[in-house]
């Protein structure tokens, strides 16, 4: 998942860097999608480019989720950062960024050039909802609308007093884009997997005194699956397991979950139970489990040491998978008798048979985790003042 050199009249102009919403799934991201759409039409007439950006929207039903992402950043000439409080707790913006960030530190090292991160306001922020090595980046440059500043994107879209302000905003961020991808020429180069990089903004994020959850993924790759499992549901690795998959939902499940985890204000880990090791006593936890991989001996092996101190259990039964579907009690069974005291715990779910389901029952398992880690989690003051050094902005691999 290096990412594919596109060539020159191929490449988008701008990747969209956001946070998703899943307030309303029917309804989500509409506002985004919308400020999209218009920047794109501003972009193109602007630069005449037959590809003016990017958004993950665009990937098609089916397409491979990881690979699209890496071949818009890989070839993308401005990233442009959609902030808002959200943005900064989401674990995959940051992975974005990070990758973005070592391609451009790469490319423009040693020259003069200025920033090919490009931000813009959703929500209007105050300084300390933005991580500290990035408040000395010129959010609102000069010759924008104050509205802009005053409100955020999202606001002058909202309100009709500012239609005008909200045409004159994209107009501008339109040949700031335009005028940003001339100065710096960016020429495409891979990028490291997103899986590998780490969030530049983890270290210390909005919120950081609350516990990130750690969500540990019980799935197999596809190459993995029982003879006669249809394949549609898996990816290449178990991150890439997406069992709710359909037109209207292609987001890989570990995926969907940190981002509903950065709505209810918490930082996530996604991990598989494979790559977690001991689950450590600071981190709350949930088990996403795929029924189907009870079976496999080695997440079999390890599910039930995870179960010697049981961690509430999400277990994903999509209802319209007619494999699961026809053979659910018999799933369910297994699942019980390898996890019996993750499944008995309150908050645990083990039939979701819906997005809509997964999205009540994660707060739920969450809250009965966050809980239980209260009550159990061991408090060891330091015995000297912590020394903190000042935080600085850099590529993923420093």
């Amino acid at each position: 998942m290096l990412g594919r050199l596109l060539a020159d009249e191929r490449r988008p102009h701008f990747f969209l860097s956001y946070a998703r919403s899943r307030y309303r799934p029917e309804n989500s991201d509409r506002w985004v999608v919308k400020f999209f759409d218009d920047l794109c039409q501003d972009v193109g007439h602007a630069t005449g480019m037959q590809n003016p950006g990017f958004m993950d929207r665009q990937i098609p039903v089916g397409g491979e989720w990881p690979d699209h992402l890496a071949d818009a950043l890989a070839n993308c000439r401005v990233f442009v950062a959609l902030f808002s409080p959200a943005y900064f707790l989401s674990d995959y913006c940051g992975k974005e960024w990070a990758a973005f960030l070592k391609r451009y530190q790469a490319l423009s090292a040693g020259l003069d050039v200025p920033s090919a991160i490009i931000p813009a306001l959703w929500m209007p922020m105050r300084p300390d909802e933005v991580p500290q090595p990035l408040q000395s980046m010129q959010n609102v440059p000069p010759g924008f609308p104050a509205a802009y500043a005053a409100e955020g994107l999202y606001g002058i879209m909202k309100l009709g007093r500012h239609r005008e302000h909200y045409k004159e905003t994209v107009l501008r961020l339109a040949a700031l884009i335009k005028e940003r991808a001339a100065e710096c020429a960016l020429s495409p180069r891979s990028i490291p997997s997103l899986e590998t990089l780490r969030s530049p903004f983890a270290e210390n994020p909005p919120g950081a005194s609350r516990p990130a959850i750690r969500l540990a993924l019980a799935a197999q790759s596809a190459q993995r699956l029982a003879p006669g499992r249809d394949s549609y549901y898996y990816g290449r690795t178990p991150r890439e397991w997406t069992p709710f998959r359909s037109e209207a939902h292609t987001m890989p499940i570990g995926a969907y979950a940190g981002q509903v985890l950065t709505e209810l204000g918490h930082r996530s880990i996604i991990d598989g139970v494979d790559e977690a090791g001991a689950r450590p006593a600071d981190s709350p936890s949930v088990l996403l489990v795929d029924p189907w991989a009870v079976k496999d001996r080695d997440i079999g092996k390890r599910l039930r040491q995870l179960d010697r101190d049981p961690v509430n259990v999400i277990a994903p039964f999509n209802a319209d998978d007619p494999e699961t579907s026809a053979r659910a009690d018999e799933l369910n069974g297994d699942l019980t008798e390898v996890l019996p005291n993750s499944t008995a715990l309150h908050g645990s779910a083990k039939r979701v048979t819906s997005v809509a389901a997964f999205r009540d029952a994660l707060p739920k398992a969450v809250n009965e985790a966050v809980t239980r880690y209260l009550k159990t989690a061991s408090v060891h003051p330091p015995r000297t003042p912590p020394t903190m050094p000042r935080p600085t902005l850099r590529g993923p691999d420093s």
